[in-house]
């Protein structure tokens, strides 16, 4: 990765704290690490490029969303936004959850996440890191799926 070519990326997390920054693979590598060290009550990251659009609303155009669960080493990655194919919310499938309920928390707030959608805390470092040097695009080394309806 090419540090100077890189968008910032703020990464939120902890609840009433500031933005985490990352502009290098090192800072990617580095809030993955903070996370797996934090308690469950902030084991989500939402992420937003500063190289991508405001909406009229004043929020970005777009999220990457990371859940990691230090105990299990197991993640999952959600995006959310325009993917050049259209609007939408989608998930990196992987194994089935070893929890009856596949959940992480958000700032204080827990989130259920789809039952398929554990992967390994490396794959959850790729799709950060791909999404600082794309400048906010959905990581292309994975396959996706919608985000089911059922789950907010």
């Amino acid at each position: 990765m090419d540090d100077d070519m890189t968008a910032t990326v703020r990464a939120f997390y902890k609840n009433g704290a500031g933005p985490t920054l990352l502009t290098s693979a090192a800072d990617v590598d580095a809030l993955v690490d903070a996370v797996l060290a934090e308690p469950f009550e902030n084991s989500v990251v939402a992420l937003y490029s500063e190289a991508r659009p405001l909406l009229e609303s004043g929020v970005r155009d777009h999220e990457l969303r990371i859940g990691i669960d230090a105990e299990a080493k197991v993640g999952g990655i959600r995006y959310a936004g325009n993917d050049g194919t259209g609007r939408g919310v989608w998930y990196v499938p992987g194994n089935p959850s070893q929890r009856d309920e596949a959940f992480y928390y958000y700032q204080g707030h827990d989130e259920g996440w789809p039952q398929d959608s554990e992967v390994s805390v490396e794959d959850v470092r790729r799709a950060v890191a791909e999404f600082l040097e794309s400048g906010g695009d959905r990581p292309t080394a994975f396959e996706w799926s919608e985000w089911p309806t059922d789950i907010a």
